[in-house]
């Protein structure tokens, strides 16, 4: 079973991830902001097979809990989502390893074909 780490700071966006992940064969371990995720992937990181962040989070953004991510595990795959993308957000997580983007709100079958892809590939 692969593991997920969902960052977001929505409660209900959260539980939506979760349970749909849930049904669908992951495992998944939550985050509610920047430091708490960096610090659940700190201690989880070798069986982490993805990480799903919203990049407007609490107490550390999406953008700064990826990048301390992949410094302690540079192969960390991770999928950010946002309601709006800058153009050179983009560009820079692409450049430093994210896999995808994810428009939010998020659309359950979208979603699941986008991590089912990821996490098939090598």
């Amino acid at each position: 079973m692969k593991t997920i780490l969902v960052v977001e700071d929505d409660p209900s966006l959260l539980d939506l991830l979760r349970t749909l992940l849930e049904i669908n064969g992951y495992e998944v371990l939550t985050a509610t902001d920047g430091i708490e995720a960096v610090e659940l992937f700190r201690e989880h990181a070798s069986r982490i097979s993805l990480v799903i962040s919203d990049l407007g989070l609490p107490r550390l953004g999406g953008w700064e809990a990826f990048q301390q991510m992949k410094a302690l595990k540079p192969s960390v795959k991770a999928l950010l989502a946002s309601g709006y993308f800058e153009a050179s957000l983009r560009e820079d997580a692409l450049r430093m390893g994210a896999i995808d983007f994810v428009q939010k709100p998020y659309r359950p079958p979208e979603i699941i074909k986008r991590i089912d892809s990821i996490l098939s590939s090598p």
